[in-house]
C-alpha cells in the first residue's frame, strides 16, 4: 500500500485507536456529505428551472433525456467532497486519485472496460431469454442525446467513485487493513442504493460486486479517472444505449429498447435493470477474478 499514491496521500495518526475511530466514522461522514450535497442541489435545480423560460425548458427536455437533471445534481456533492478533503482533512485533492498524468489514457481504457462489461451482460441476458429487443431508435435526435448526456452520466458516476473509491476506500484501508477497506467501500456503495426502485437481494449483491470490482480497478490503476469512466460507460450504455433501467431508474430516450420477458427475475433483472440479474453477478465475478489475477504478481513482488 505504501507504493500506491492514493494510499500514501492518506494521513494517519500515531495512535492506532484514532485511525480505527476515523475509519469507523468515515462511512457516516461520506453519507452526510452526500446528503447535504443533494439537498443543496435540489434547491439549485428548483431555482434554475424557475428562472428558465417555459419554452426553453420544453426544448431542453425535447432534445435531452430529463434524467440529466438527476445526473447533474451529483455535481454539488462532488464539489463538497473536494471541499471536505482540502479544508477539513487538509490534504491535496489530487490524493483522491485526480492525477493529471495519464488521465486521458486511463479514461479511454475505462470507457472500453465499462462498455465491454455491460454489453456482455445485456448480450447474455438476451441470448438466455431474460430480455428481448423491443425496438431500435437510431435517429439523429437520439444520437445527439447520447452524445450530450454522456458527460452527465460521467458526473454521476465520478461522484460515486470519488466518494466510495477515491475518498472512503484508501482512507479506511490505510488506517485499518486492505480487506476491511474493500469490504467497507463495497458494502457502503451497495447500501447507498437501498432506496432505489425494485431493489432486491441480487441487485444489492451485484452493486456490492461492482463496488469490489471498482476497488480492485483502483488498486490496479492508482487513479480515479479510469474507474469513473468504467462506471459512466456501464450506466450510459445500460440506459441511453440499451434502454434498460439503470439501478431502477428508467430513461426516456435510448438508441435501443430491451425489455424484461416473462423469464424469472434472476435472469431478466425485472424493473431494476440488468444489474438485478444473476448474469451481471457472473460477469462481475469474472471481472473481479481477472483483476485479482492481474494484481497478485504485483503485490507478491
Amino acid at each position: 500500500m505504501e507504493k500506491n499514491r492514493m494510499f500514501a496521500a492518506v494521513q494517519t495518526q500515531s495512535d492506532k485507536k484514532l485511525n480505527w475511530l476515523y475509519a469507523f466514522l468515515l462511512p457516516a461522514i461520506v453519507q452526510f456529505v452526500l446528503f447535504i450535497g443533494f439537498i443543496i442541489a435540489g434547491f439549485l435545480m428548483d431555482v434554475l428551472l424557475a428562472f428558465l423560460p417555459t419554452d426553453a425548458v420544453q426544448m431542453l427536455f425535447y432534445i435531452l433525456d430529463p434524467v440529466f437533471l438527476q445526473l447533474l445534481a451529483f455535481a454539488v456533492p462532488f464539489a463538497l467532497i473536494l471541499v471536505w478533503v482540502r479544508f477539513v482533512e487538509k490534504r491535496p485533492i489530487a490524493g483522491l486519485g485526480l492525477y493529471n498524468k495519464g488521465a486521458f489514457k486511463e479514461f479511454a481504457q475505462g470507457l472500453g472496460v465499462g462498455t465491454l462489461l455491460i454489453s456482455a451482460v445485456v448480450l447474455v441476458q438476451w441470448m438466455t431469454g431474460g430480455i428481448e429487443l423491443e425496438e431500435t431508435y437510431f435517429t439523429g435526435l437520439n444520437v445527439l442525446n447520447f452524445l450530450i448526456i454522456f458527460p452527465f452520466w460521467f458526473i454521476q458516476s465520478a461522484t460515486e467513485e470519488l466518494a466510495t473509491r477515491g475518498w472512503l476506500f484508501p482512507s479506511v484501508a490505510r488506517k485499518t487493513s486492505l480487506p476491511i477497506g474493500l469490504a467497507v467501500s463495497s458494502l457502503l456503495f451497495s447500501l447507498l442504493h437501498l432506496g432505489n426502485n425494485a431493489i432486491s437481494l441480487i441487485s444489492l449483491l451485484n452493486i456490492a460486486l461492482f463496488g469490489l470490482f471498482a476497488c480492485l480497478y483502483v488498486l490496479k490503476t492508482d487513479n480515479i479517472w479510469g474507474v469513473s469512466a468504467v462506471h459512466a460507460a456501464w450506466n450510459c450504455f445500460q440506459g441511453t444505449v440499451f434502454g434498460v433501467n439503470v439501478s431502477g431508474i428508467s430513461v426516456s430516450y435510448s438508441l435501443m429498447r430491451f425489455t424484461p420477458t416473462s423469464a424469472p427475475t434472476y435472469l431478466s433483472g425485472s424493473e431494476f435493470g440488468s444489474e438485478g440479474s444473476i448474469i451481471a453477478s457472473i460477469i462481475l465475478a469474472i471481472g473481479c477474478a481477472c483483476l485479482v489475477w492481474r494484481l497478485y504478481p504485483r503485490r507478491a513482488s
